[in-house]
């Protein structure tokens, strides 16, 4: 069993884990600029709550790859996102990117650019706004992608797919 991490966690981290912030407040128990380099052994990490933080994320190429050094095999990673055709996407000044279903193909191995990452996407969840949210699946996959502000957000579920 590994580490549970909760990076950017703020006051807010998930019971039993240990929060990672860039600030130092109540809650957060190990203050790094995670977007660097995070001070955790490689292979140590099953559990990894990302809410509300990729979006903030410069090198986000990176950062996955440091995500997967710290983890062991079969870790999880709990990434909660502005939906990228959402208004809550546009209106923070702080998101540096937007958010699609396809974001995190590319970390899956083989991926297009050779990156050190092999994350497989075991779930991804929406919440609609509504009126979309009583809708159908295959009409609510239509207005996510075809009309603004649908969907508020997604949440993803990646697996670190490691040998042995």
């Amino acid at each position: 069993m590994g580490l549970i991490l909760d990076i950017g966690c703020g006051a807010n981290k998930h019971t039993g884990s240990i929060g990672v912030d860039r600030r130092r407040i109540p809650g957060v128990d190990v203050v790094c600029d995670f977007e660097k380099a995070m001070p955790f052994h490689t292979g140590s990490v099953s559990t990894v709550y990302l809410h509300h933080i990729v979006e903030h994320i410069h090198d986000l190429i990176g950062f996955m790859e440091e995500m997967y050094r710290i983890c062991i095999p079969g870790a999880k990673l709990y990434i909660r996102t502005p939906y990228y055709a959402s208004r809550e996407a546009f209106v923070d000044p702080t998101h540096v990117r937007y958010i699609t279903e396809a974001t995190f193909e590319y970390f899956h191995f083989p991926n297009y650019y050779g990156l050190k990452t092999n994350f497989s996407i075991l779930s991804t969840q929406y919440k609609m706004r509504k009126p979309f949210k009583f809708f159908p699946r295959y009409v609510q996959k239509r207005c996510r992608r075809y009309l603004w502000n649908a969907c508020i957000e997604m949440d993803v579920l990646l697996e670190a797919v490691k040998l042995g």
